[in-house]
């Protein structure tokens, strides 16, 4: 099938694929996307790059890229083509001349915001939205790209925390082992606005060091990070609106943070925009959203381990004591309460534990609580209790057989040793 497109140069490889230039024998200049000639065997990615073929066709919008064609070539490599989009990841024009005028960056986070508004009205979860992914052409419009972490919002639970990301860009929840969400999604586009005001992202690092900052430390206003750039209290206030780590406080969907980011920008009077009506009370999304806490039982935390945030993200007990001791721990942490919030997570362990004893835990789906514990515990000091339960954590995370889960975990305990090497 490949035969009608002539290949040109290779524009980036990862570990699964590769992307090349191309021409169709029309003369239209396009991209293909193409699985790896080692892996041209395997059938789950050949899955994959359909699935992501399926997502982009349902989604139909000038600042989003298109996909044009997909199949398995002669030589039995999947296969996905795509328009040529030209232009610059807009990482690399910040990069290139730090914080953008307000001008410019209203026009390009207005479109960047159209397009989402239109991935999500397809019923689709970009779930990697960062500024490298967004391409900005010499007249500032505007193209978002790359869906190959894409999924629909009514994807099955059990291939959600299969999903990755790019840390500095992923909501807490997401973080956290929650599967992404519009809501999401409105915090990572909120992250590229930060990024256009500063030059900065709200938090950087490795994931276990942004979970850690996003749980302990506010974001810090833009105006405060880049004083001088005349951003008003007006515009701070919506960009930490759409940070905020409840996703169920974020505005309601990509339009509503549009309105607001524009009004803020040009001076005008804030839209009344009520938190938490729109996407993310779907019943179908599996984020952290506010809902009434099920009611305890004896395989359920104490009423007070949950809070108004607490949320069952599936008829799952042990999913559902989970989800609620992380938002209860996200609340308390929200007080700089630490040390209550480490005892909500551990009470939530002994939980999930046979005849309550933590120590006997078996259940692989704990890493999600123990890589937040492993966190706070390095957060108040408590390096060895950190380095152990990173281990725990680390040992169910391979278990779940999740790819995710383990890299999470793996991470964190790195970090651990190499504290330890250097402490010593």
């Amino acid at each position: 099938m490949l035969g009608q497109y002539q290949l040109g140069e290779l524009l980036g490889q990862g570990g699964m694929g590769q992307v090349h230039a191309a021409r169709h024998r029309s003369g239209r200049a396009v991209v293909i996307k193409r699985v790896r000639n080692t892996l041209c065997s395997d059938q789950l990615l050949a899955a994959h790059l359909a699935d992501e073929a399926r997502l982009l066709r349902a989604v139909s919008h000038p600042n989003v890229v298109r996909v044009l064609d997909d199949g398995i070539d002669d030589d039995g490599r999947a296969f996905l083509v795509m328009e040529r989009v030209h232009g610059t990841p807009l990482y690399d024009v910040i990069t290139a001349r730090g914080p953008l005028p307000l001008e410019r960056l209203a026009a390009i986070a207005s479109q960047l915001l159209a397009g989402l508004a239109a991935i999500h009205a397809a019923g689709v979860v970009h779930a990697d939205l960062t500024s490298s992914n967004a391409l900005v052409d010499e007249v500032d419009i505007v193209t978002i790209i790359d869906f190959g972490l894409a999924r629909a919002m009514s994807a099955s639970p059990d291939t959600a925390d299969q999903i990755a990301g790019t840390a500095a860009y992923m909501a807490p929840e997401m973080s956290a082992g929650a599967s992404p969400t519009p809501a999401c999604d409105v915090y990572a586009a909120a992250t590229i606005v930060y990024e256009m005001l500063t030059a900065t992202t709200p938090y950087s690092g490795h994931i276990s060091t942004v979970l850690t900052r996003q749980l302990c430390e506010p974001v810090e206003p833009p105006s405060r990070r880049a004083p001088g750039r005349g951003i008003s209290p007006a515009i701070d206030r919506v960009v930490l609106r759409a940070l905020d780590r409840s996703p169920d406080a974020r505005y309601p969907s990509a339009t509503a943070f549009a309105e607001a980011l524009d009004a803020a920008l040009a001076g005008r009077p804030a839209p009344a925009i009520a938190a938490g009506s729109g996407l993310w009370r779907n019943p179908t999304l599996r984020g952290l959203a506010a809902t009434r806490p099920p009611a305890p039982s004896a395989a359920s935390p104490e009423p007070h381990d949950v809070g108004p945030r607490a949320v069952a993200r599936s008829q799952d007990p042990a999913d559902a004591i989970i989800s609620n001791a992380l938002a209860a721990a996200h609340q308390l942490i929200d007080g700089h309460r630490l040390a209550e919030a480490a005892r909500a997570l551990e009470r939530a362990r002994a939980a999930l534990a046979p005849a309550g004893d933590a120590d006997a835990l078996d259940y692989t789906g704990a890493w999600r609580l123990e890589t937040v514990l492993a966190a706070l515990y390095l957060t108040t000091g408590k390096q060895d209790r950190a380095r152990r339960m990173a281990l725990v954590a680390y040992r169910h995370a391979v278990r779940s057989k999740c790819p995710l889960a383990e890299a999470r975990a793996r991470e964190l305990v790195d970090r651990l040793v190499r504290s330890r090497r250097v402490a010593r």
